[in-house]
C-alpha cells in the first residue's frame, strides 16, 4: 500500500510538474503556477531535512515523528511567511496541514513495520521448521493507531463543517473550509488504508492457515 501511494504521488508530480511547465510559455508565471513550485521546493527542503535528520539520529519511530512535526512545522511557517502564504492570523493552519501528513505518514510506517516483523518472524521460524504463528489482531497497534487517527481526522472534518454552517464572518468560513479539505481527504486515506490492512492481515492467516 505505502509503495502503491508514493508511485502514485511521484507520477502524479510528474505530470503536474509537466504540464505547469508547458503551461509557462502560452499563459506567463501565473499565482497558480508559481503556487505549485513553490510547494515543490518546500517539499524538497522537507525532504531533505528528513533525510538528514534520519542519517543522524536515532530515536524510537513515535519520539521521531513528534521531532519531526515540530521541526517540519517551524520549516513551514517560516516559508510560507517568506512566500506569503502565512500570516499572523493564519499561521496556525500550519499545524494541521503538516499534522495531518504526518499522521498519514507514521499510519502506513506502522502498519509496514508490523507487517515487515511478521514477514521476518514467519521465514525465521520457517527456516527452523518451528510452527509459524501470527500475533493476534487485538495485540497489534498498527489498526489501532490507523483508528485513532480516523477518528481524530473525523471530529475534526465534522467540527469544521459545523463551524462553516454555525460561524459567522468571511474569515472564519476559511478556515472551516480549510479544515475540511484537509481533513475530509485524510478519513478517506486513512480508512482505505485501515481497510486494506484489515484484508491483507485476514488473508494472509487464511493463506497460512490453508497451507498448513
Amino acid at each position: 500500500m505505502r509503495r502503491i501511494l508514493r508511485d502514485t504521488c511521484i507520477f502524479a508530480a510528474l505530470m503536474i510538474l509537466t504540464v505547469f511547465l508547458f503551461s509557462i510559455p502560452g499563459v506567463g508565471l501565473t499565482e497558480e503556477i508559481k503556487l505549485v513550485f513553490q510547494l515543490f521546493g518546500l517539499a524538497l527542503v522537507l525532504s531533505v531535512v528528513n533525510y538528514v535528520f534520519d542519517e543522524i539520529t536515532q530515536l524510537p519511530i513515535l519520539l521521531g515523528y513528534v521531532i519531526k512535526y515540530f521541526v517540519i512545522v517551524g520549516i513551514v511557517i517560516v516559508f510560507g511567511f517568506i512566500v506569503g502564504w502565512f500570516f499572523p492570523s493564519n499561521f496556525w493552519m500550519a499545524f494541521i496541514y503538516v499534522g495531518v501528513i504526518a499522521a498519514i505518514v507514521y499510519a502506513l510506517d506502522s502498519v509496514k513495520t508490523e507487517q515487515d516483523i511478521d514477514e521476518i518472524n514467519e521465514l525465521v521460524k520457517r527456516s527452523k521448521n518451528e510452527t509459524v504463528e501470527y500475533m493476534p489482531l487485538s495485540k497489534k497497534k498498527g489498526w489501532k493507531v490507523l483508528l485513532v487517527l480516523i477518528a481524530a481526522m473525523a471530529v475534526l472534518c465534522s467540527l469544521s463543517t459545523a463551524g462553516f454552517f454555525f460561524l459567522e464572518g468571511y474569515d472564519y468560513k476559511n478556515y472551516c473550509l480549510d479544515g475540511i479539505a484537509v481533513s475530509g481527504p485524510a478519513v478517506v486515506i486513512l480508512a482505505i488504508v485501515f481497510a486494506i490492512y484489515l484484508i491483507v492481515y485476514f488473508n494472509r492467516k487464511k493463506t497460512y492457515n490453508k497451507g498448513d
